[in-house]
């Protein structure tokens, strides 16, 4: 079992009000799935990506990682982790402003103590993702797609086991859409695991032996249909 969420809970303060954004959620995802959870905004499937990821604290429950427990470990251990475990592909691109497109791929080799990553690598997932004609391009001089391949190319950099994605291809026309799907395919064929947060109806139905679920009001249920 390669991520494994206990009886996660979460909860915020909106407006006064108490919402419960993960609600009791248990999930289990074996190495080399790729699982897409549907559901609308607010519906906290977001907020399960970033508790799966490490990046926000369960009120209740446990992560586990590739046998260890997200917050059974040090900052550094986690961080660790995060760097070469894990590929984030965020709602926005997320770019740096002040650093080239090839600048932003290779940015998550400098944070790794033993990158599994390269400059190659980074050259071959530009080749890609159709950028290697804009390496020394700066986001200002890129479209929102271009923006978005460079950041889904920054996430793979680092060979990772887990991509964990939201809503990934929001932004992309359906030519470029269609290519991404087919680069995801491609690696989880190669045995990255996806986990991938979205509305897009289209994103499930065009993976290979995806599995669906579906996210409502912080509740997370297995379903076939999409």
């Amino acid at each position: 079992m390669l991520i494994e969420c206990r009886n996660l809970k979460k909860e915020y303060l909106s407006d006064s009000t108490m919402v419960t954004a993960v609600d009791n959620v248990s999930l289990k995802i074996d190495r080399g799935e790729f699982a897409v959870i549907l559901g609308h905004s607010g519906s906290g499937k977001t907020t399960l990506l970033s508790l799966i990821g490490g990046l926000t604290v369960p009120d209740s429950g446990e992560v586990v990682v590739n046998g260890v427990e997200n917050w059974g470990q040090s900052d550094d251990a986690l961080s660790d982790m995060r760097n070469s475990t894990i590929g984030f592909i965020f709602q926005f691109a997320s770019l740096i402003p002040t650093l080239t497109a090839l600048e932003n791929v290779l940015l998550p080799l400098s944070f790794g103590k033993q990158p599994k990553g390269s400059y190659q690598n980074a050259m071959d997932i530009l080749d890609h993702v159709g950028l290697q004609d804009k390496i020394n391009s700066f986001p200002s001089q890129l479209s929102g797609g271009q923006q978005r391949r460079i950041a889904i190319a920054r996430a793979f950099v680092n060979e990772p086991d887990i991509i964990l994605a939201d809503e990934p291809t929001g932004d992309l026309d359906e030519d470029t859409e269609r290519e991404i799907l087919q680069i995801f395919n491609d690696y989880n064929t190669g045995g990255t695991t996806f986990v991938v947060v979205t509305h897009n109806v289209r994103l499930a139905e065009t993976q290979n032996n995806a599995r669906v679920l579906h996210m409502r009001q912080g509740v997370l249920s297995e379903g076939t249909a999409v």
